[in-house]
Order: structure tokens, then C-alpha cells, then sequence
């Protein structure tokens, strides 16, 4: 099995969520579908729970798995302090084992880009599909390659985002990036800057799956897709729509 190389970036889980305490927008994507499911969710790729936690609130039984220890164990120490009873599971997504199914399973915000092979990526379809109860959905969760940014020269650095810290300066975080053609890998270097001095770095690569690949690779696996969207507002997805989330069910 292919090693996956994204551990170290997820190595600091408190300064992830730091990074992304403001970033709220698919929340209530997932607040709707896992109520809806009327059965017990599972979360691939869960981190420390900025998903997961709100899910529980809600009443709904979840599940969060994830491969980073770093990420679980923030997720434990937070589910505690809330209150909240979660079940929490360091697995690799693609050899998943559990001694129950679900009525949906998610894998959210692009982190299935993380499998950069193929067979990656079949794997961890076939182990979600395996843990499916009958009727049951699968969403995915990626985002829709962008020709203009794919095309970027790898020399040319630009602003990413901007992350403001509570009581702290705001940290802005830049980004070089180059796409590699035969693998289908969009290389990110990123550079945390606050006060004009960088913090860290981080090295990030991400598979790209194109709308008719991603289409088809759910075929091959026994998925049908019975809803696409373009964004986590369910509108259409279109060519310019900035995600592809699918949602499936086994055939």
C-alpha cells in the first residue's frame, strides 16, 4: 500500500484549529444530511472535529476516523470538554474496520485528494462501500480543478489566505504551487507569515480528480450517484462551480 505522505502537515492539531476556527461554511451541509440519515454517521478523515462535534450536538450518533493521532487526540480532549460522547478510530481510510455499517459516511473539505494513486483512491471507495447499510449515502467531498490556478507558474507566490488568531496578529499564509501533468498532483508549498517573519512551513500535495474521472471512478466501485453539487448550497455544479460533492449509494 502506498504510504500516504500528508501525516507531518497534521502533526499540530492545535495550530489547525487555530487556522480554520473561522472557516464554518459546509457545517451545515453536513448538520442536514447527517440528520436526515436517521442512523449512525461515519466521518473519514474527521481531524480534531470541527465536523464531527457539531454533528454530535445535534443528537446524531457519529463516528470520527481518522489516520492522525495528533488530530484524534485533540478531537477526544475537545468531545470531552463539550460533553459530548463520540466515538473516535485511528484507522487508514482505505483498510477501514468496524463492526457495524452506517447510514452515511462522509469524507469532507478535499480529504480524499490526499490518496494520490488510484488504487488509493478504489481502495478507500471499496472499504467505504463495505460499511454502507442498504439505501445508504456516501458523499464526497473535492474540489473542482481550476484550469487558470492548475497553470500557475511554480515560481510565483500569491496570497492563499489570511488567518486571524485570536488577541494575535493576523498571520498571512502564502503559497507557490505547481501542477504535475502524469501524476495529476497539485504540489503546494506553504509559508506562514506573521509579522513579516514565517512561522512555518508546510509542504502539501493533492490529487486532482476531474469531473468525469471522479464520475467514473464511482462507477467502477459499484457507486451511484444520485445527487451532484457545485457547492455546499446544493446548487447545480457547473464548469465553474468551485467543489464536486457527491453523494452515492451502493448498487
Amino acid at each position: 500500500m502506498t504510504p500516504l505522505d500528508c501525516l507531518e502537515i497534521y502533526d499540530d492539531a492545535e495550530f489547525y484549529d487555530v487556522e480554520f476556527a473561522a472557516r464554518d461554511l459546509e457545517i451545515p451541509f453536513y448538520r442536514k444530511h447527517s440528520r436526515q440519515a436517521r442512523g449512525p454517521v461515519l466521518e473519514v478523515a474527521c481531524g480534531t472535529g470541527r465536523l464531527t462535534l457539531p454533528i454530535a450536538r445535534d443528537g446524531v450518533e457519529i463516528t470520527g476516523l481518522d489516520v492522525s493521532r495528533p488530530m484524534l487526540e485533540q478531537a477526544r480532549r475537545k468531545a470531552t470538554s463539550a460533553g459530548l460522547r463520540v466515538e473516535w478510530l485511528e484507522q487508514d481510510c482505505r483498510v477501514m474496520k468496524l463492526d457495524k455499517t452506517f447510514a452515511l459516511i462522509f469524507s469532507a473539505t478535499n480529504a480524499m485528494q490526499h490518496l494520490l494513486d488510484a488504487k488509493s483512491s478504489d481502495d478507500f471507495l471499496q472499504s467505504a462501500r463495505r460499511l454502507l447499510k442498504p439505501g445508504a449515502h456516501l458523499i464526497l467531498d473535492v474540489f473542482n480543478p481550476n484550469p487558470a490556478k492548475l497553470g500557475r507558474p511554480a515560481t510565483v507566490r500569491y496570497l492563499q489566505k489570511t488567518i486571524t488568531p485570536t488577541g494575535g496578529e493576523p498571520i498571512r499564509v502564502e503559497a507557490e504551487s505547481e501542477y504535475h501533468v502524469t501524476t495529476q498532483v497539485l504540489s503546494f508549498q506553504l509559508f506562514y507569515i506573521q509579522a513579516r517573519q514565517t512561522l512555518r512551513t508546510k509542504q502539501v500535495n493533492m490529487r486532482c480528480f476531474f469531473p468525469e474521472e471522479l464520475l467514473a471512478l464511482c462507477r467502477v466501485n459499484r457507486l451511484e450517484v444520485v445527487h451532484r453539487y457545485g457547492n455546499y448550497d446544493e446548487s447545480p455544479f457547473v464548469n465553474d462551480s468551485p467543489k464536486q460533492i457527491l453523494i452515492c449509494r451502493a448498487v
